[in-house]
């Protein structure tokens, strides 16, 4: 993940001098409802999924750095805290054995903004952006003694949004929005424990995306 982060921190804070407008620091504040989608068992033993992995909501944070253009454009680099999220499925002709992917997800990211003024104070704005989302997977199947290896992800991820900003000072603006983040395609290692034919042939899978609301506090300087 390092040399992505590299490469985006300087397409992100490399821009012209001479452009108008002016940096900023912003933080934000997130309710994240994280789902796991497509969830397979890639185990040759079972038939069917008897029950969907949960959705999981948790608060996480994020930091960006950013420069404001004329015409309301903004682009900014943003790096997202860990979160982690456990998802439960049973599968026949096992369901009584619960099968738990643990996953821990951190994001870096490339935003754009587009700001759409209403008055001196209030905008409303659209959002989208690309980066990388690193993951990393590893679950059991019925006690923790039962284990699926972890295995390390660096992801392709993108994000649209939009939102609401209220200008404070000439410096400081407070703001909230909703963004939904595709963090792509997700598996464990293989199972280090000893199944039915003694195989190592079982992972957890899926496809992991992001729900958030935020609440945004975005300093000029």
């Amino acid at each position: 993940m390092n040399n992505t982060c590299l490469a985006l921190i300087l397409t992100a804070f490399c821009i012209p001098a001479a452009q108008a407008g002016e940096w900023y620091g912003s933080a934000k504040l997130n309710s994240a409802h994280q789902k796991l989608s497509d969830a397979l068992l890639t185990s040759p033993r079972v038939t069917d999924r008897v029950s969907n992995p949960d959705s999981n909501k948790r608060i996480s944070g994020s930091l960006a750095l950013g420069h404001a253009f004329s015409g309301g454009w903004r682009l900014e680099g943003e790096y997202t805290s860990r979160t982690h999220a456990n998802f439960d499925s049973h599968w026949a002709p096992f369901e009584a054995n619960v099968n738990r992917l643990k996953i821990d997800s951190q994001r870096l990211m490339l935003n754009a903004y587009k700001d759409f003024a209403v008055n001196d104070w209030l905008s409303f704005y659209g959002t989208v952006g690309a980066g990388v989302a690193q993951i990393d997977a590893e679950g059991y199947q019925g006690n923790k003694s039962r284990r699926f290896e972890n295995k390390r992800q660096n992801n392709f991820a993108y994000s649209a949004g939009l939102g609401a900003t209220a200008k404070l000072t000439e410096t400081t603006s407070l703001g909230l929005g909703y963004r939904y983040v595709d963090m792509g395609k997700v598996e464990t290692g293989r199972n280090s424990f000893a199944n039915r034919i003694n195989a190592r042939d079982e992972q957890l899978k899926g496809k992991l995306s992001d729900q958030n609301l935020f609440v945004e506090a975005r300093v000029a300087f």
